[in-house]
């Protein structure tokens, strides 16, 4: 899908981080790695210091904190609120919706729409791209995007694949139509469902419940323990589908849009890894101080979380000398699916991070 939208930006971006930090060299004894392995990994990699939900805590819990801390920092107020759109992939029941638990916290208008979306590394992309179709209905409504994963709850502690580089983060966005900033916004949204098992959670649904069987962890032929209700991926298949398919959708979007590459102020990308994501900026051309890569060495990937952690971290360089900034969106993942977004943004009213 490729579209357009119209004046709409995103005002603030506050993301809440669990309070624990766990190191990857404190866990040695999880990977059956030597020392000397575990300490190239580090560099070459970038495995470095996560964050990490606490058993029992859920993505509702983040995102109220947040949300309230918006509302004691001034950001928005209840009645502003026209929608509460929810990307992840950690729901914290099948039923009810995490956008409604969230919306019965609060005195929003019984009108607020509520809506989950079920997205994992490409969950802020395609959340800014069903808040931008929302806010065509809403007018002067603002929606709070809410979008993170507590993945570290269904990866192994023995996956020395995945769990080295799983982190934990909720993000909540404010996405609001504007007057006084024009702008048009180029977005692109691409799945291919037959690679949809390449990164997967066998066990917890209709198709496999959970029982003691499935719960039961065994070894594949790379090391990694396992029980089939804990996340796999096929590392090597995704990272060919987002080295070689990303540049061609990027590509799309700066025909599109008339501009050129060297137009794009900051590449802001899902973080699936350091290592890939250095990969990516060589094949787009791009000098790296544009394309940040350091948030998985110090948060972790968060999966739909990434882009507004890397917005929380970057944000003072971004926008230093208060000028608009024009930004491409763009991430990768479960689905498989992929999107992107060329936008033109002023400097936010506020983004940064809190601790739960």
């Amino acid at each position: 899908m490729l579209t357009t939208f119209h004046n709409k930006i995103i005002s603030s971006v506050y993301t809440v981080l669990p309070s624990k930090q766990v190191n990857f060299m404190d866990e040695a004894k999880n990977y059956s790695f030597t020392e000397f392995q575990m300490k190239k990994l580090q560099k070459v990699m970038g495995f470095g210091t996560r964050r990490l939900a606490v058993e029992g805590e859920t993505v509702s819990d983040y995102a109220v904190l947040g949300i309230q801390k918006m509302l004691d920092d001034s950001i928005f107020t209840e009645k502003e609120v026209g929608a509460i759109i929810v990307t992840t992939t950690s729901p914290d029941h099948f039923i009810p919706p995490i956008s409604n638990i969230v919306q019965g916290k609060f005195n929003f208008d019984e009108d607020t729409v509520c809506i989950d979306i079920s997205q994992g590394c490409c969950g802020y992309v395609v959340g800014l791209v069903y808040s931008f179709m929302t806010l065509d209905s809403l007018k002067n409504k603002k929606v709070l995007l809410i979008s993170g994963d507590l993945l570290s709850f269904k990866v192994s502690t023995r996956d020395r694949a995945s769990r080295p580089i799983t982190g934990d983060a909720v993000s909540i966005s404010i996405i609001e139509n504007t007057e006084n900033f024009l702008n048009t916004i180029y977005c692109s949204i691409k799945n291919d469902g037959k690679d949809a098992f390449d990164v997967y959670v066998p066990a917890g649904g209709t198709r496999m419940p959970i029982t003691s069987e499935t719960m039961v962890e065994k070894e594949d032929e790379f090391g990694n323990w396992r029980g089939l209700q804990h996340l796999v991926m096929q590392g090597d298949k995704v990272f060919n589908i987002i080295i070689n398919k990303t540049p061609e959708m990027l590509g799309e979007l700066l025909t599109m849009s008339g501009c050129a590459i060297d137009d794009v102020d900051y590449f802001i990308c899902h973080q699936s890894s350091s290592f890939t994501l250095k990969k990516l900026s060589q094949h787009l051309g791009v000098d790296e101080h544009k394309l940040p890569r350091d948030i998985v060495p110090k948060y972790g990937n968060s999966s739909s979380a990434t882009i507004p952690v890397t917005l929380c971290e970057h944000f003072q360089e971004m926008f230093s000398d208060n000028n608009e900034k024009k930004i491409m969106f763009a991430a990768f993942g479960t689905g498989m699916s992929l999107g992107a977004i060329l936008i033109d943004l002023p400097k936010f009213k506020e983004c940064k991070f809190i601790e739960k």
